[in-house]
């Protein structure tokens, strides 16, 4: 099959399929497609999320703007970074973050209390933090469902702490990976 080039837009009133096809048997597989009302589905998309406005306390403690994120139905939490927008500036001590299924929780993210900034005064704007998600055990004799999975949708939280008074609040915005598993 060639190669086409258009210079306009593509439309179709039934959809559109991406497909792959095996090079020993040549058989078809479908990879992803569009119904007619234009929403892709496809197992395993990774998509992208964002909590933002997320600022560090004028008093120490959570943040008084907890983002909040809208995690889909049937999706995994693969992935969470947190980027700093606006440069906050405190007292010496530290900034650090949790993420949760409840306000001020830290199910997804175990609380980190001076992982985005250790014993100092400012986070540099544009800096991106990543962080650890919460692990499972691996080994017991049965083996718990994962909190990063959900398959109802649900709100996550994600909060930064900091553990003197803030001058300054900067803003934070937590980008949030999830893959659609159905």
């Amino acid at each position: 099959m060639g190669n086409s080039t258009f210079s306009g837009p593509v439309r179709s009133q039934n959809g559109f399929q991406v497909i792959s096809t095996n090079a020993t048997t040549g058989a078809v597989t479908t990879v992803a497609s569009t119904a007619s009302t234009g929403i892709v589905t496809n197992k395993y998309v990774k998509h992208v999320g964002f909590a933002t406005g997320v600022t560090v306390n004028t008093t120490a403690g959570d943040s008084p703007a907890i983002g909040e994120f809208t995690q889909p139905a049937n999706t995994i939490i693969t992935d969470i970074k947190i980027f700093c927008d606006t440069s906050p500036v405190i007292g010496t001590g530290d900034i650090g973050y949790e993420v949760g299924t409840s306000s001020s929780g830290a199910q997804i993210v175990a609380a980190q209390t001076d992982e985005i900034l250790d014993g100092g005064t400012t986070v540099v704007a544009h800096n991106v933090t990543v962080t650890s998600l919460v692990l499972q055990t691996q080994d017991g004799t049965t083996a718990p469902a994962s909190v990063q999975y959900t398959d109802t949708a649900r709100t996550i939280y994600c909060n930064i702490t900091n553990t003197v008074d803030a001058t300054t609040a900067g803003s934070f915005t937590f980008i949030i990976e999830y893959v659609q598993i159905a």
